[in-house]
């Protein structure tokens, strides 16, 4: 990495969520802050999670479903705007499960893919190859890793181009 690179991660903010930060919408401007004074201020608040948490506190992978609002910062730099997506409530997500000895995925957030697209392949415990391919089509928004579970388990939610909504985030100053 040349020193004019930024290193960037995916962060994911939950819509009512306890944290010591989050992303607030004031005045039509949505504003990742600290701040009390305008997380009380403000219309609506997504709290910072450790992205694998958003499984368990955002989606319910039986029926499934998002179950509360999330906004996921693909490439979280810390820079002053920031791009990022909303996933709305009740949007029903395909959700394509990567499991097994060595799963290696070949999609990251905003990816889009088709149906039949391959998206990972995984080395099974007898050195067999194995090809994932997406049962849908859309975009992808979460790509999460259980790398503690053994065998280690990927967790791949696609949803559907019109049910995303691109927002720019300000960093508070």
């Amino acid at each position: 990495m040349n020193s004019r690179e930024i290193y960037s991660f995916p962060e994911v903010y939950v819509e009512d969520i306890e944290s010591d930060k989050y992303i607030v919408l004031l005045n039509g401007e949505y504003i990742l802050t600290s701040d009390k004074e305008k997380i009380s201020a403000s219309s609506r608040r997504y709290g910072h999670i450790l992205y694998e948490n958003v499984v368990e506190k955002a989606i319910d992978l039986t029926t499934p479903l998002i179950t509360r609002e999330v906004i996921v910062i693909p490439h979280y730099t810390g820079e002053e705007y920031m791009k990022a997506y909303i996933i709305p409530r009740n949007t029903k997500p395909c959700l394509i499960e990567v499991k097994g000895y060595s799963p290696y995925v070949f999609v990251d957030e905003l990816d889009e893919v088709d149906e039949k697209s391959k998206i990972a392949y995984i080395v099974t415990g007898k050195n067999e190859v194995r090809t994932i391919r997406s049962p849908c089509r859309g975009v992808v928004v979460l790509v999460v890793n259980f790398p503690w579970e053994k065998p280690e388990r990927y967790i791949i939610v696609v949803v559907g181009r019109d049910e995303l909504r691109e927002i720019t985030i300000r960093k508070d100053t």
